[in-house]
């Protein structure tokens, strides 16, 4: 698959903070962008008790409960944050609309052959990639709260996501030890949320 190095996450909310959290612990380099300063800060203070809370349980060395936050560049202007992204990762609210507008502006705003996915578990990625003049490039990518802790990501393509996409995420998951498993079918739910129900 291609290289990833520089992410972006946008939304700091419960899903977007811990994304990016996992990301930066992995060694990425990693942007975090929301609409408030406020939304960024409170994202920080919920990071470091992730931080505390994994450094306590020994899976952490204790440095790493400042160093990885402060690493983090963190921004409310969504054009700085996905500039140079490899890899943009939405995690906002779960409203079709607000996300196809974001995946429109993200044509505009982001690098030719950035992927781009989103957190979602209520909408299929075509329905996000039809924003886009680039439908190849997106897809989902579905955590499970809390998404630092939770190894499952459910990996949706649409008919339209290009192969070298899928894998090069597959790489990029199983690199940092999460479990990775990919939904062929746009289904309503995907597997996990549908299990559940």
């Amino acid at each position: 698959g291609m290289e990833i190095r520089r992410i972006a996450v946008i939304g700091a909310g419960l899903m977007g903070h811990s994304i990016a959290q996992e990301f930066a612990c992995a060694g990425y380099e990693v942007c975090l962008t929301d609409v408030s300063e406020e939304a960024l800060e409170h994202a920080l203070e919920s990071m470091r008790r992730n931080l505390r809370t994994l450094s306590a349980a020994g899976r952490l060395d204790v440095g790493a409960v400042e160093r990885i936050p402060a690493g983090i560049h963190m921004t409310t202007n969504v054009a700085d944050a996905v500039a140079d992204a490899d890899l943009v990762l939405e995690a906002i609210v779960e409203d079709l609309e607000v996300k196809r507008d974001l995946f429109s502006r993200l044509d505009e705003l982001c690098c030719e052959d950035a992927i781009l996915a989103s957190n979602t578990s209520s909408f299929m990625p075509s329905s996000l990639a039809s924003a886009n003049s680039r439908p190849e490039r997106v897809l989902v990518a579905h955590y499970f709260n809390p998404a630092h802790l939770v190894p499952l990501v459910e990996l949706v393509p649409s008919p339209a996501t290009a192969p070298e996409v899928l894998t090069t995420l597959l790489e990029l998951y199983r690199e940092m030890g999460k479990c990775p498993v990919v939904v062929r079918r746009e289904a309503l739910g995907f597997i996990a949320n549908r299990m559940q129900v």
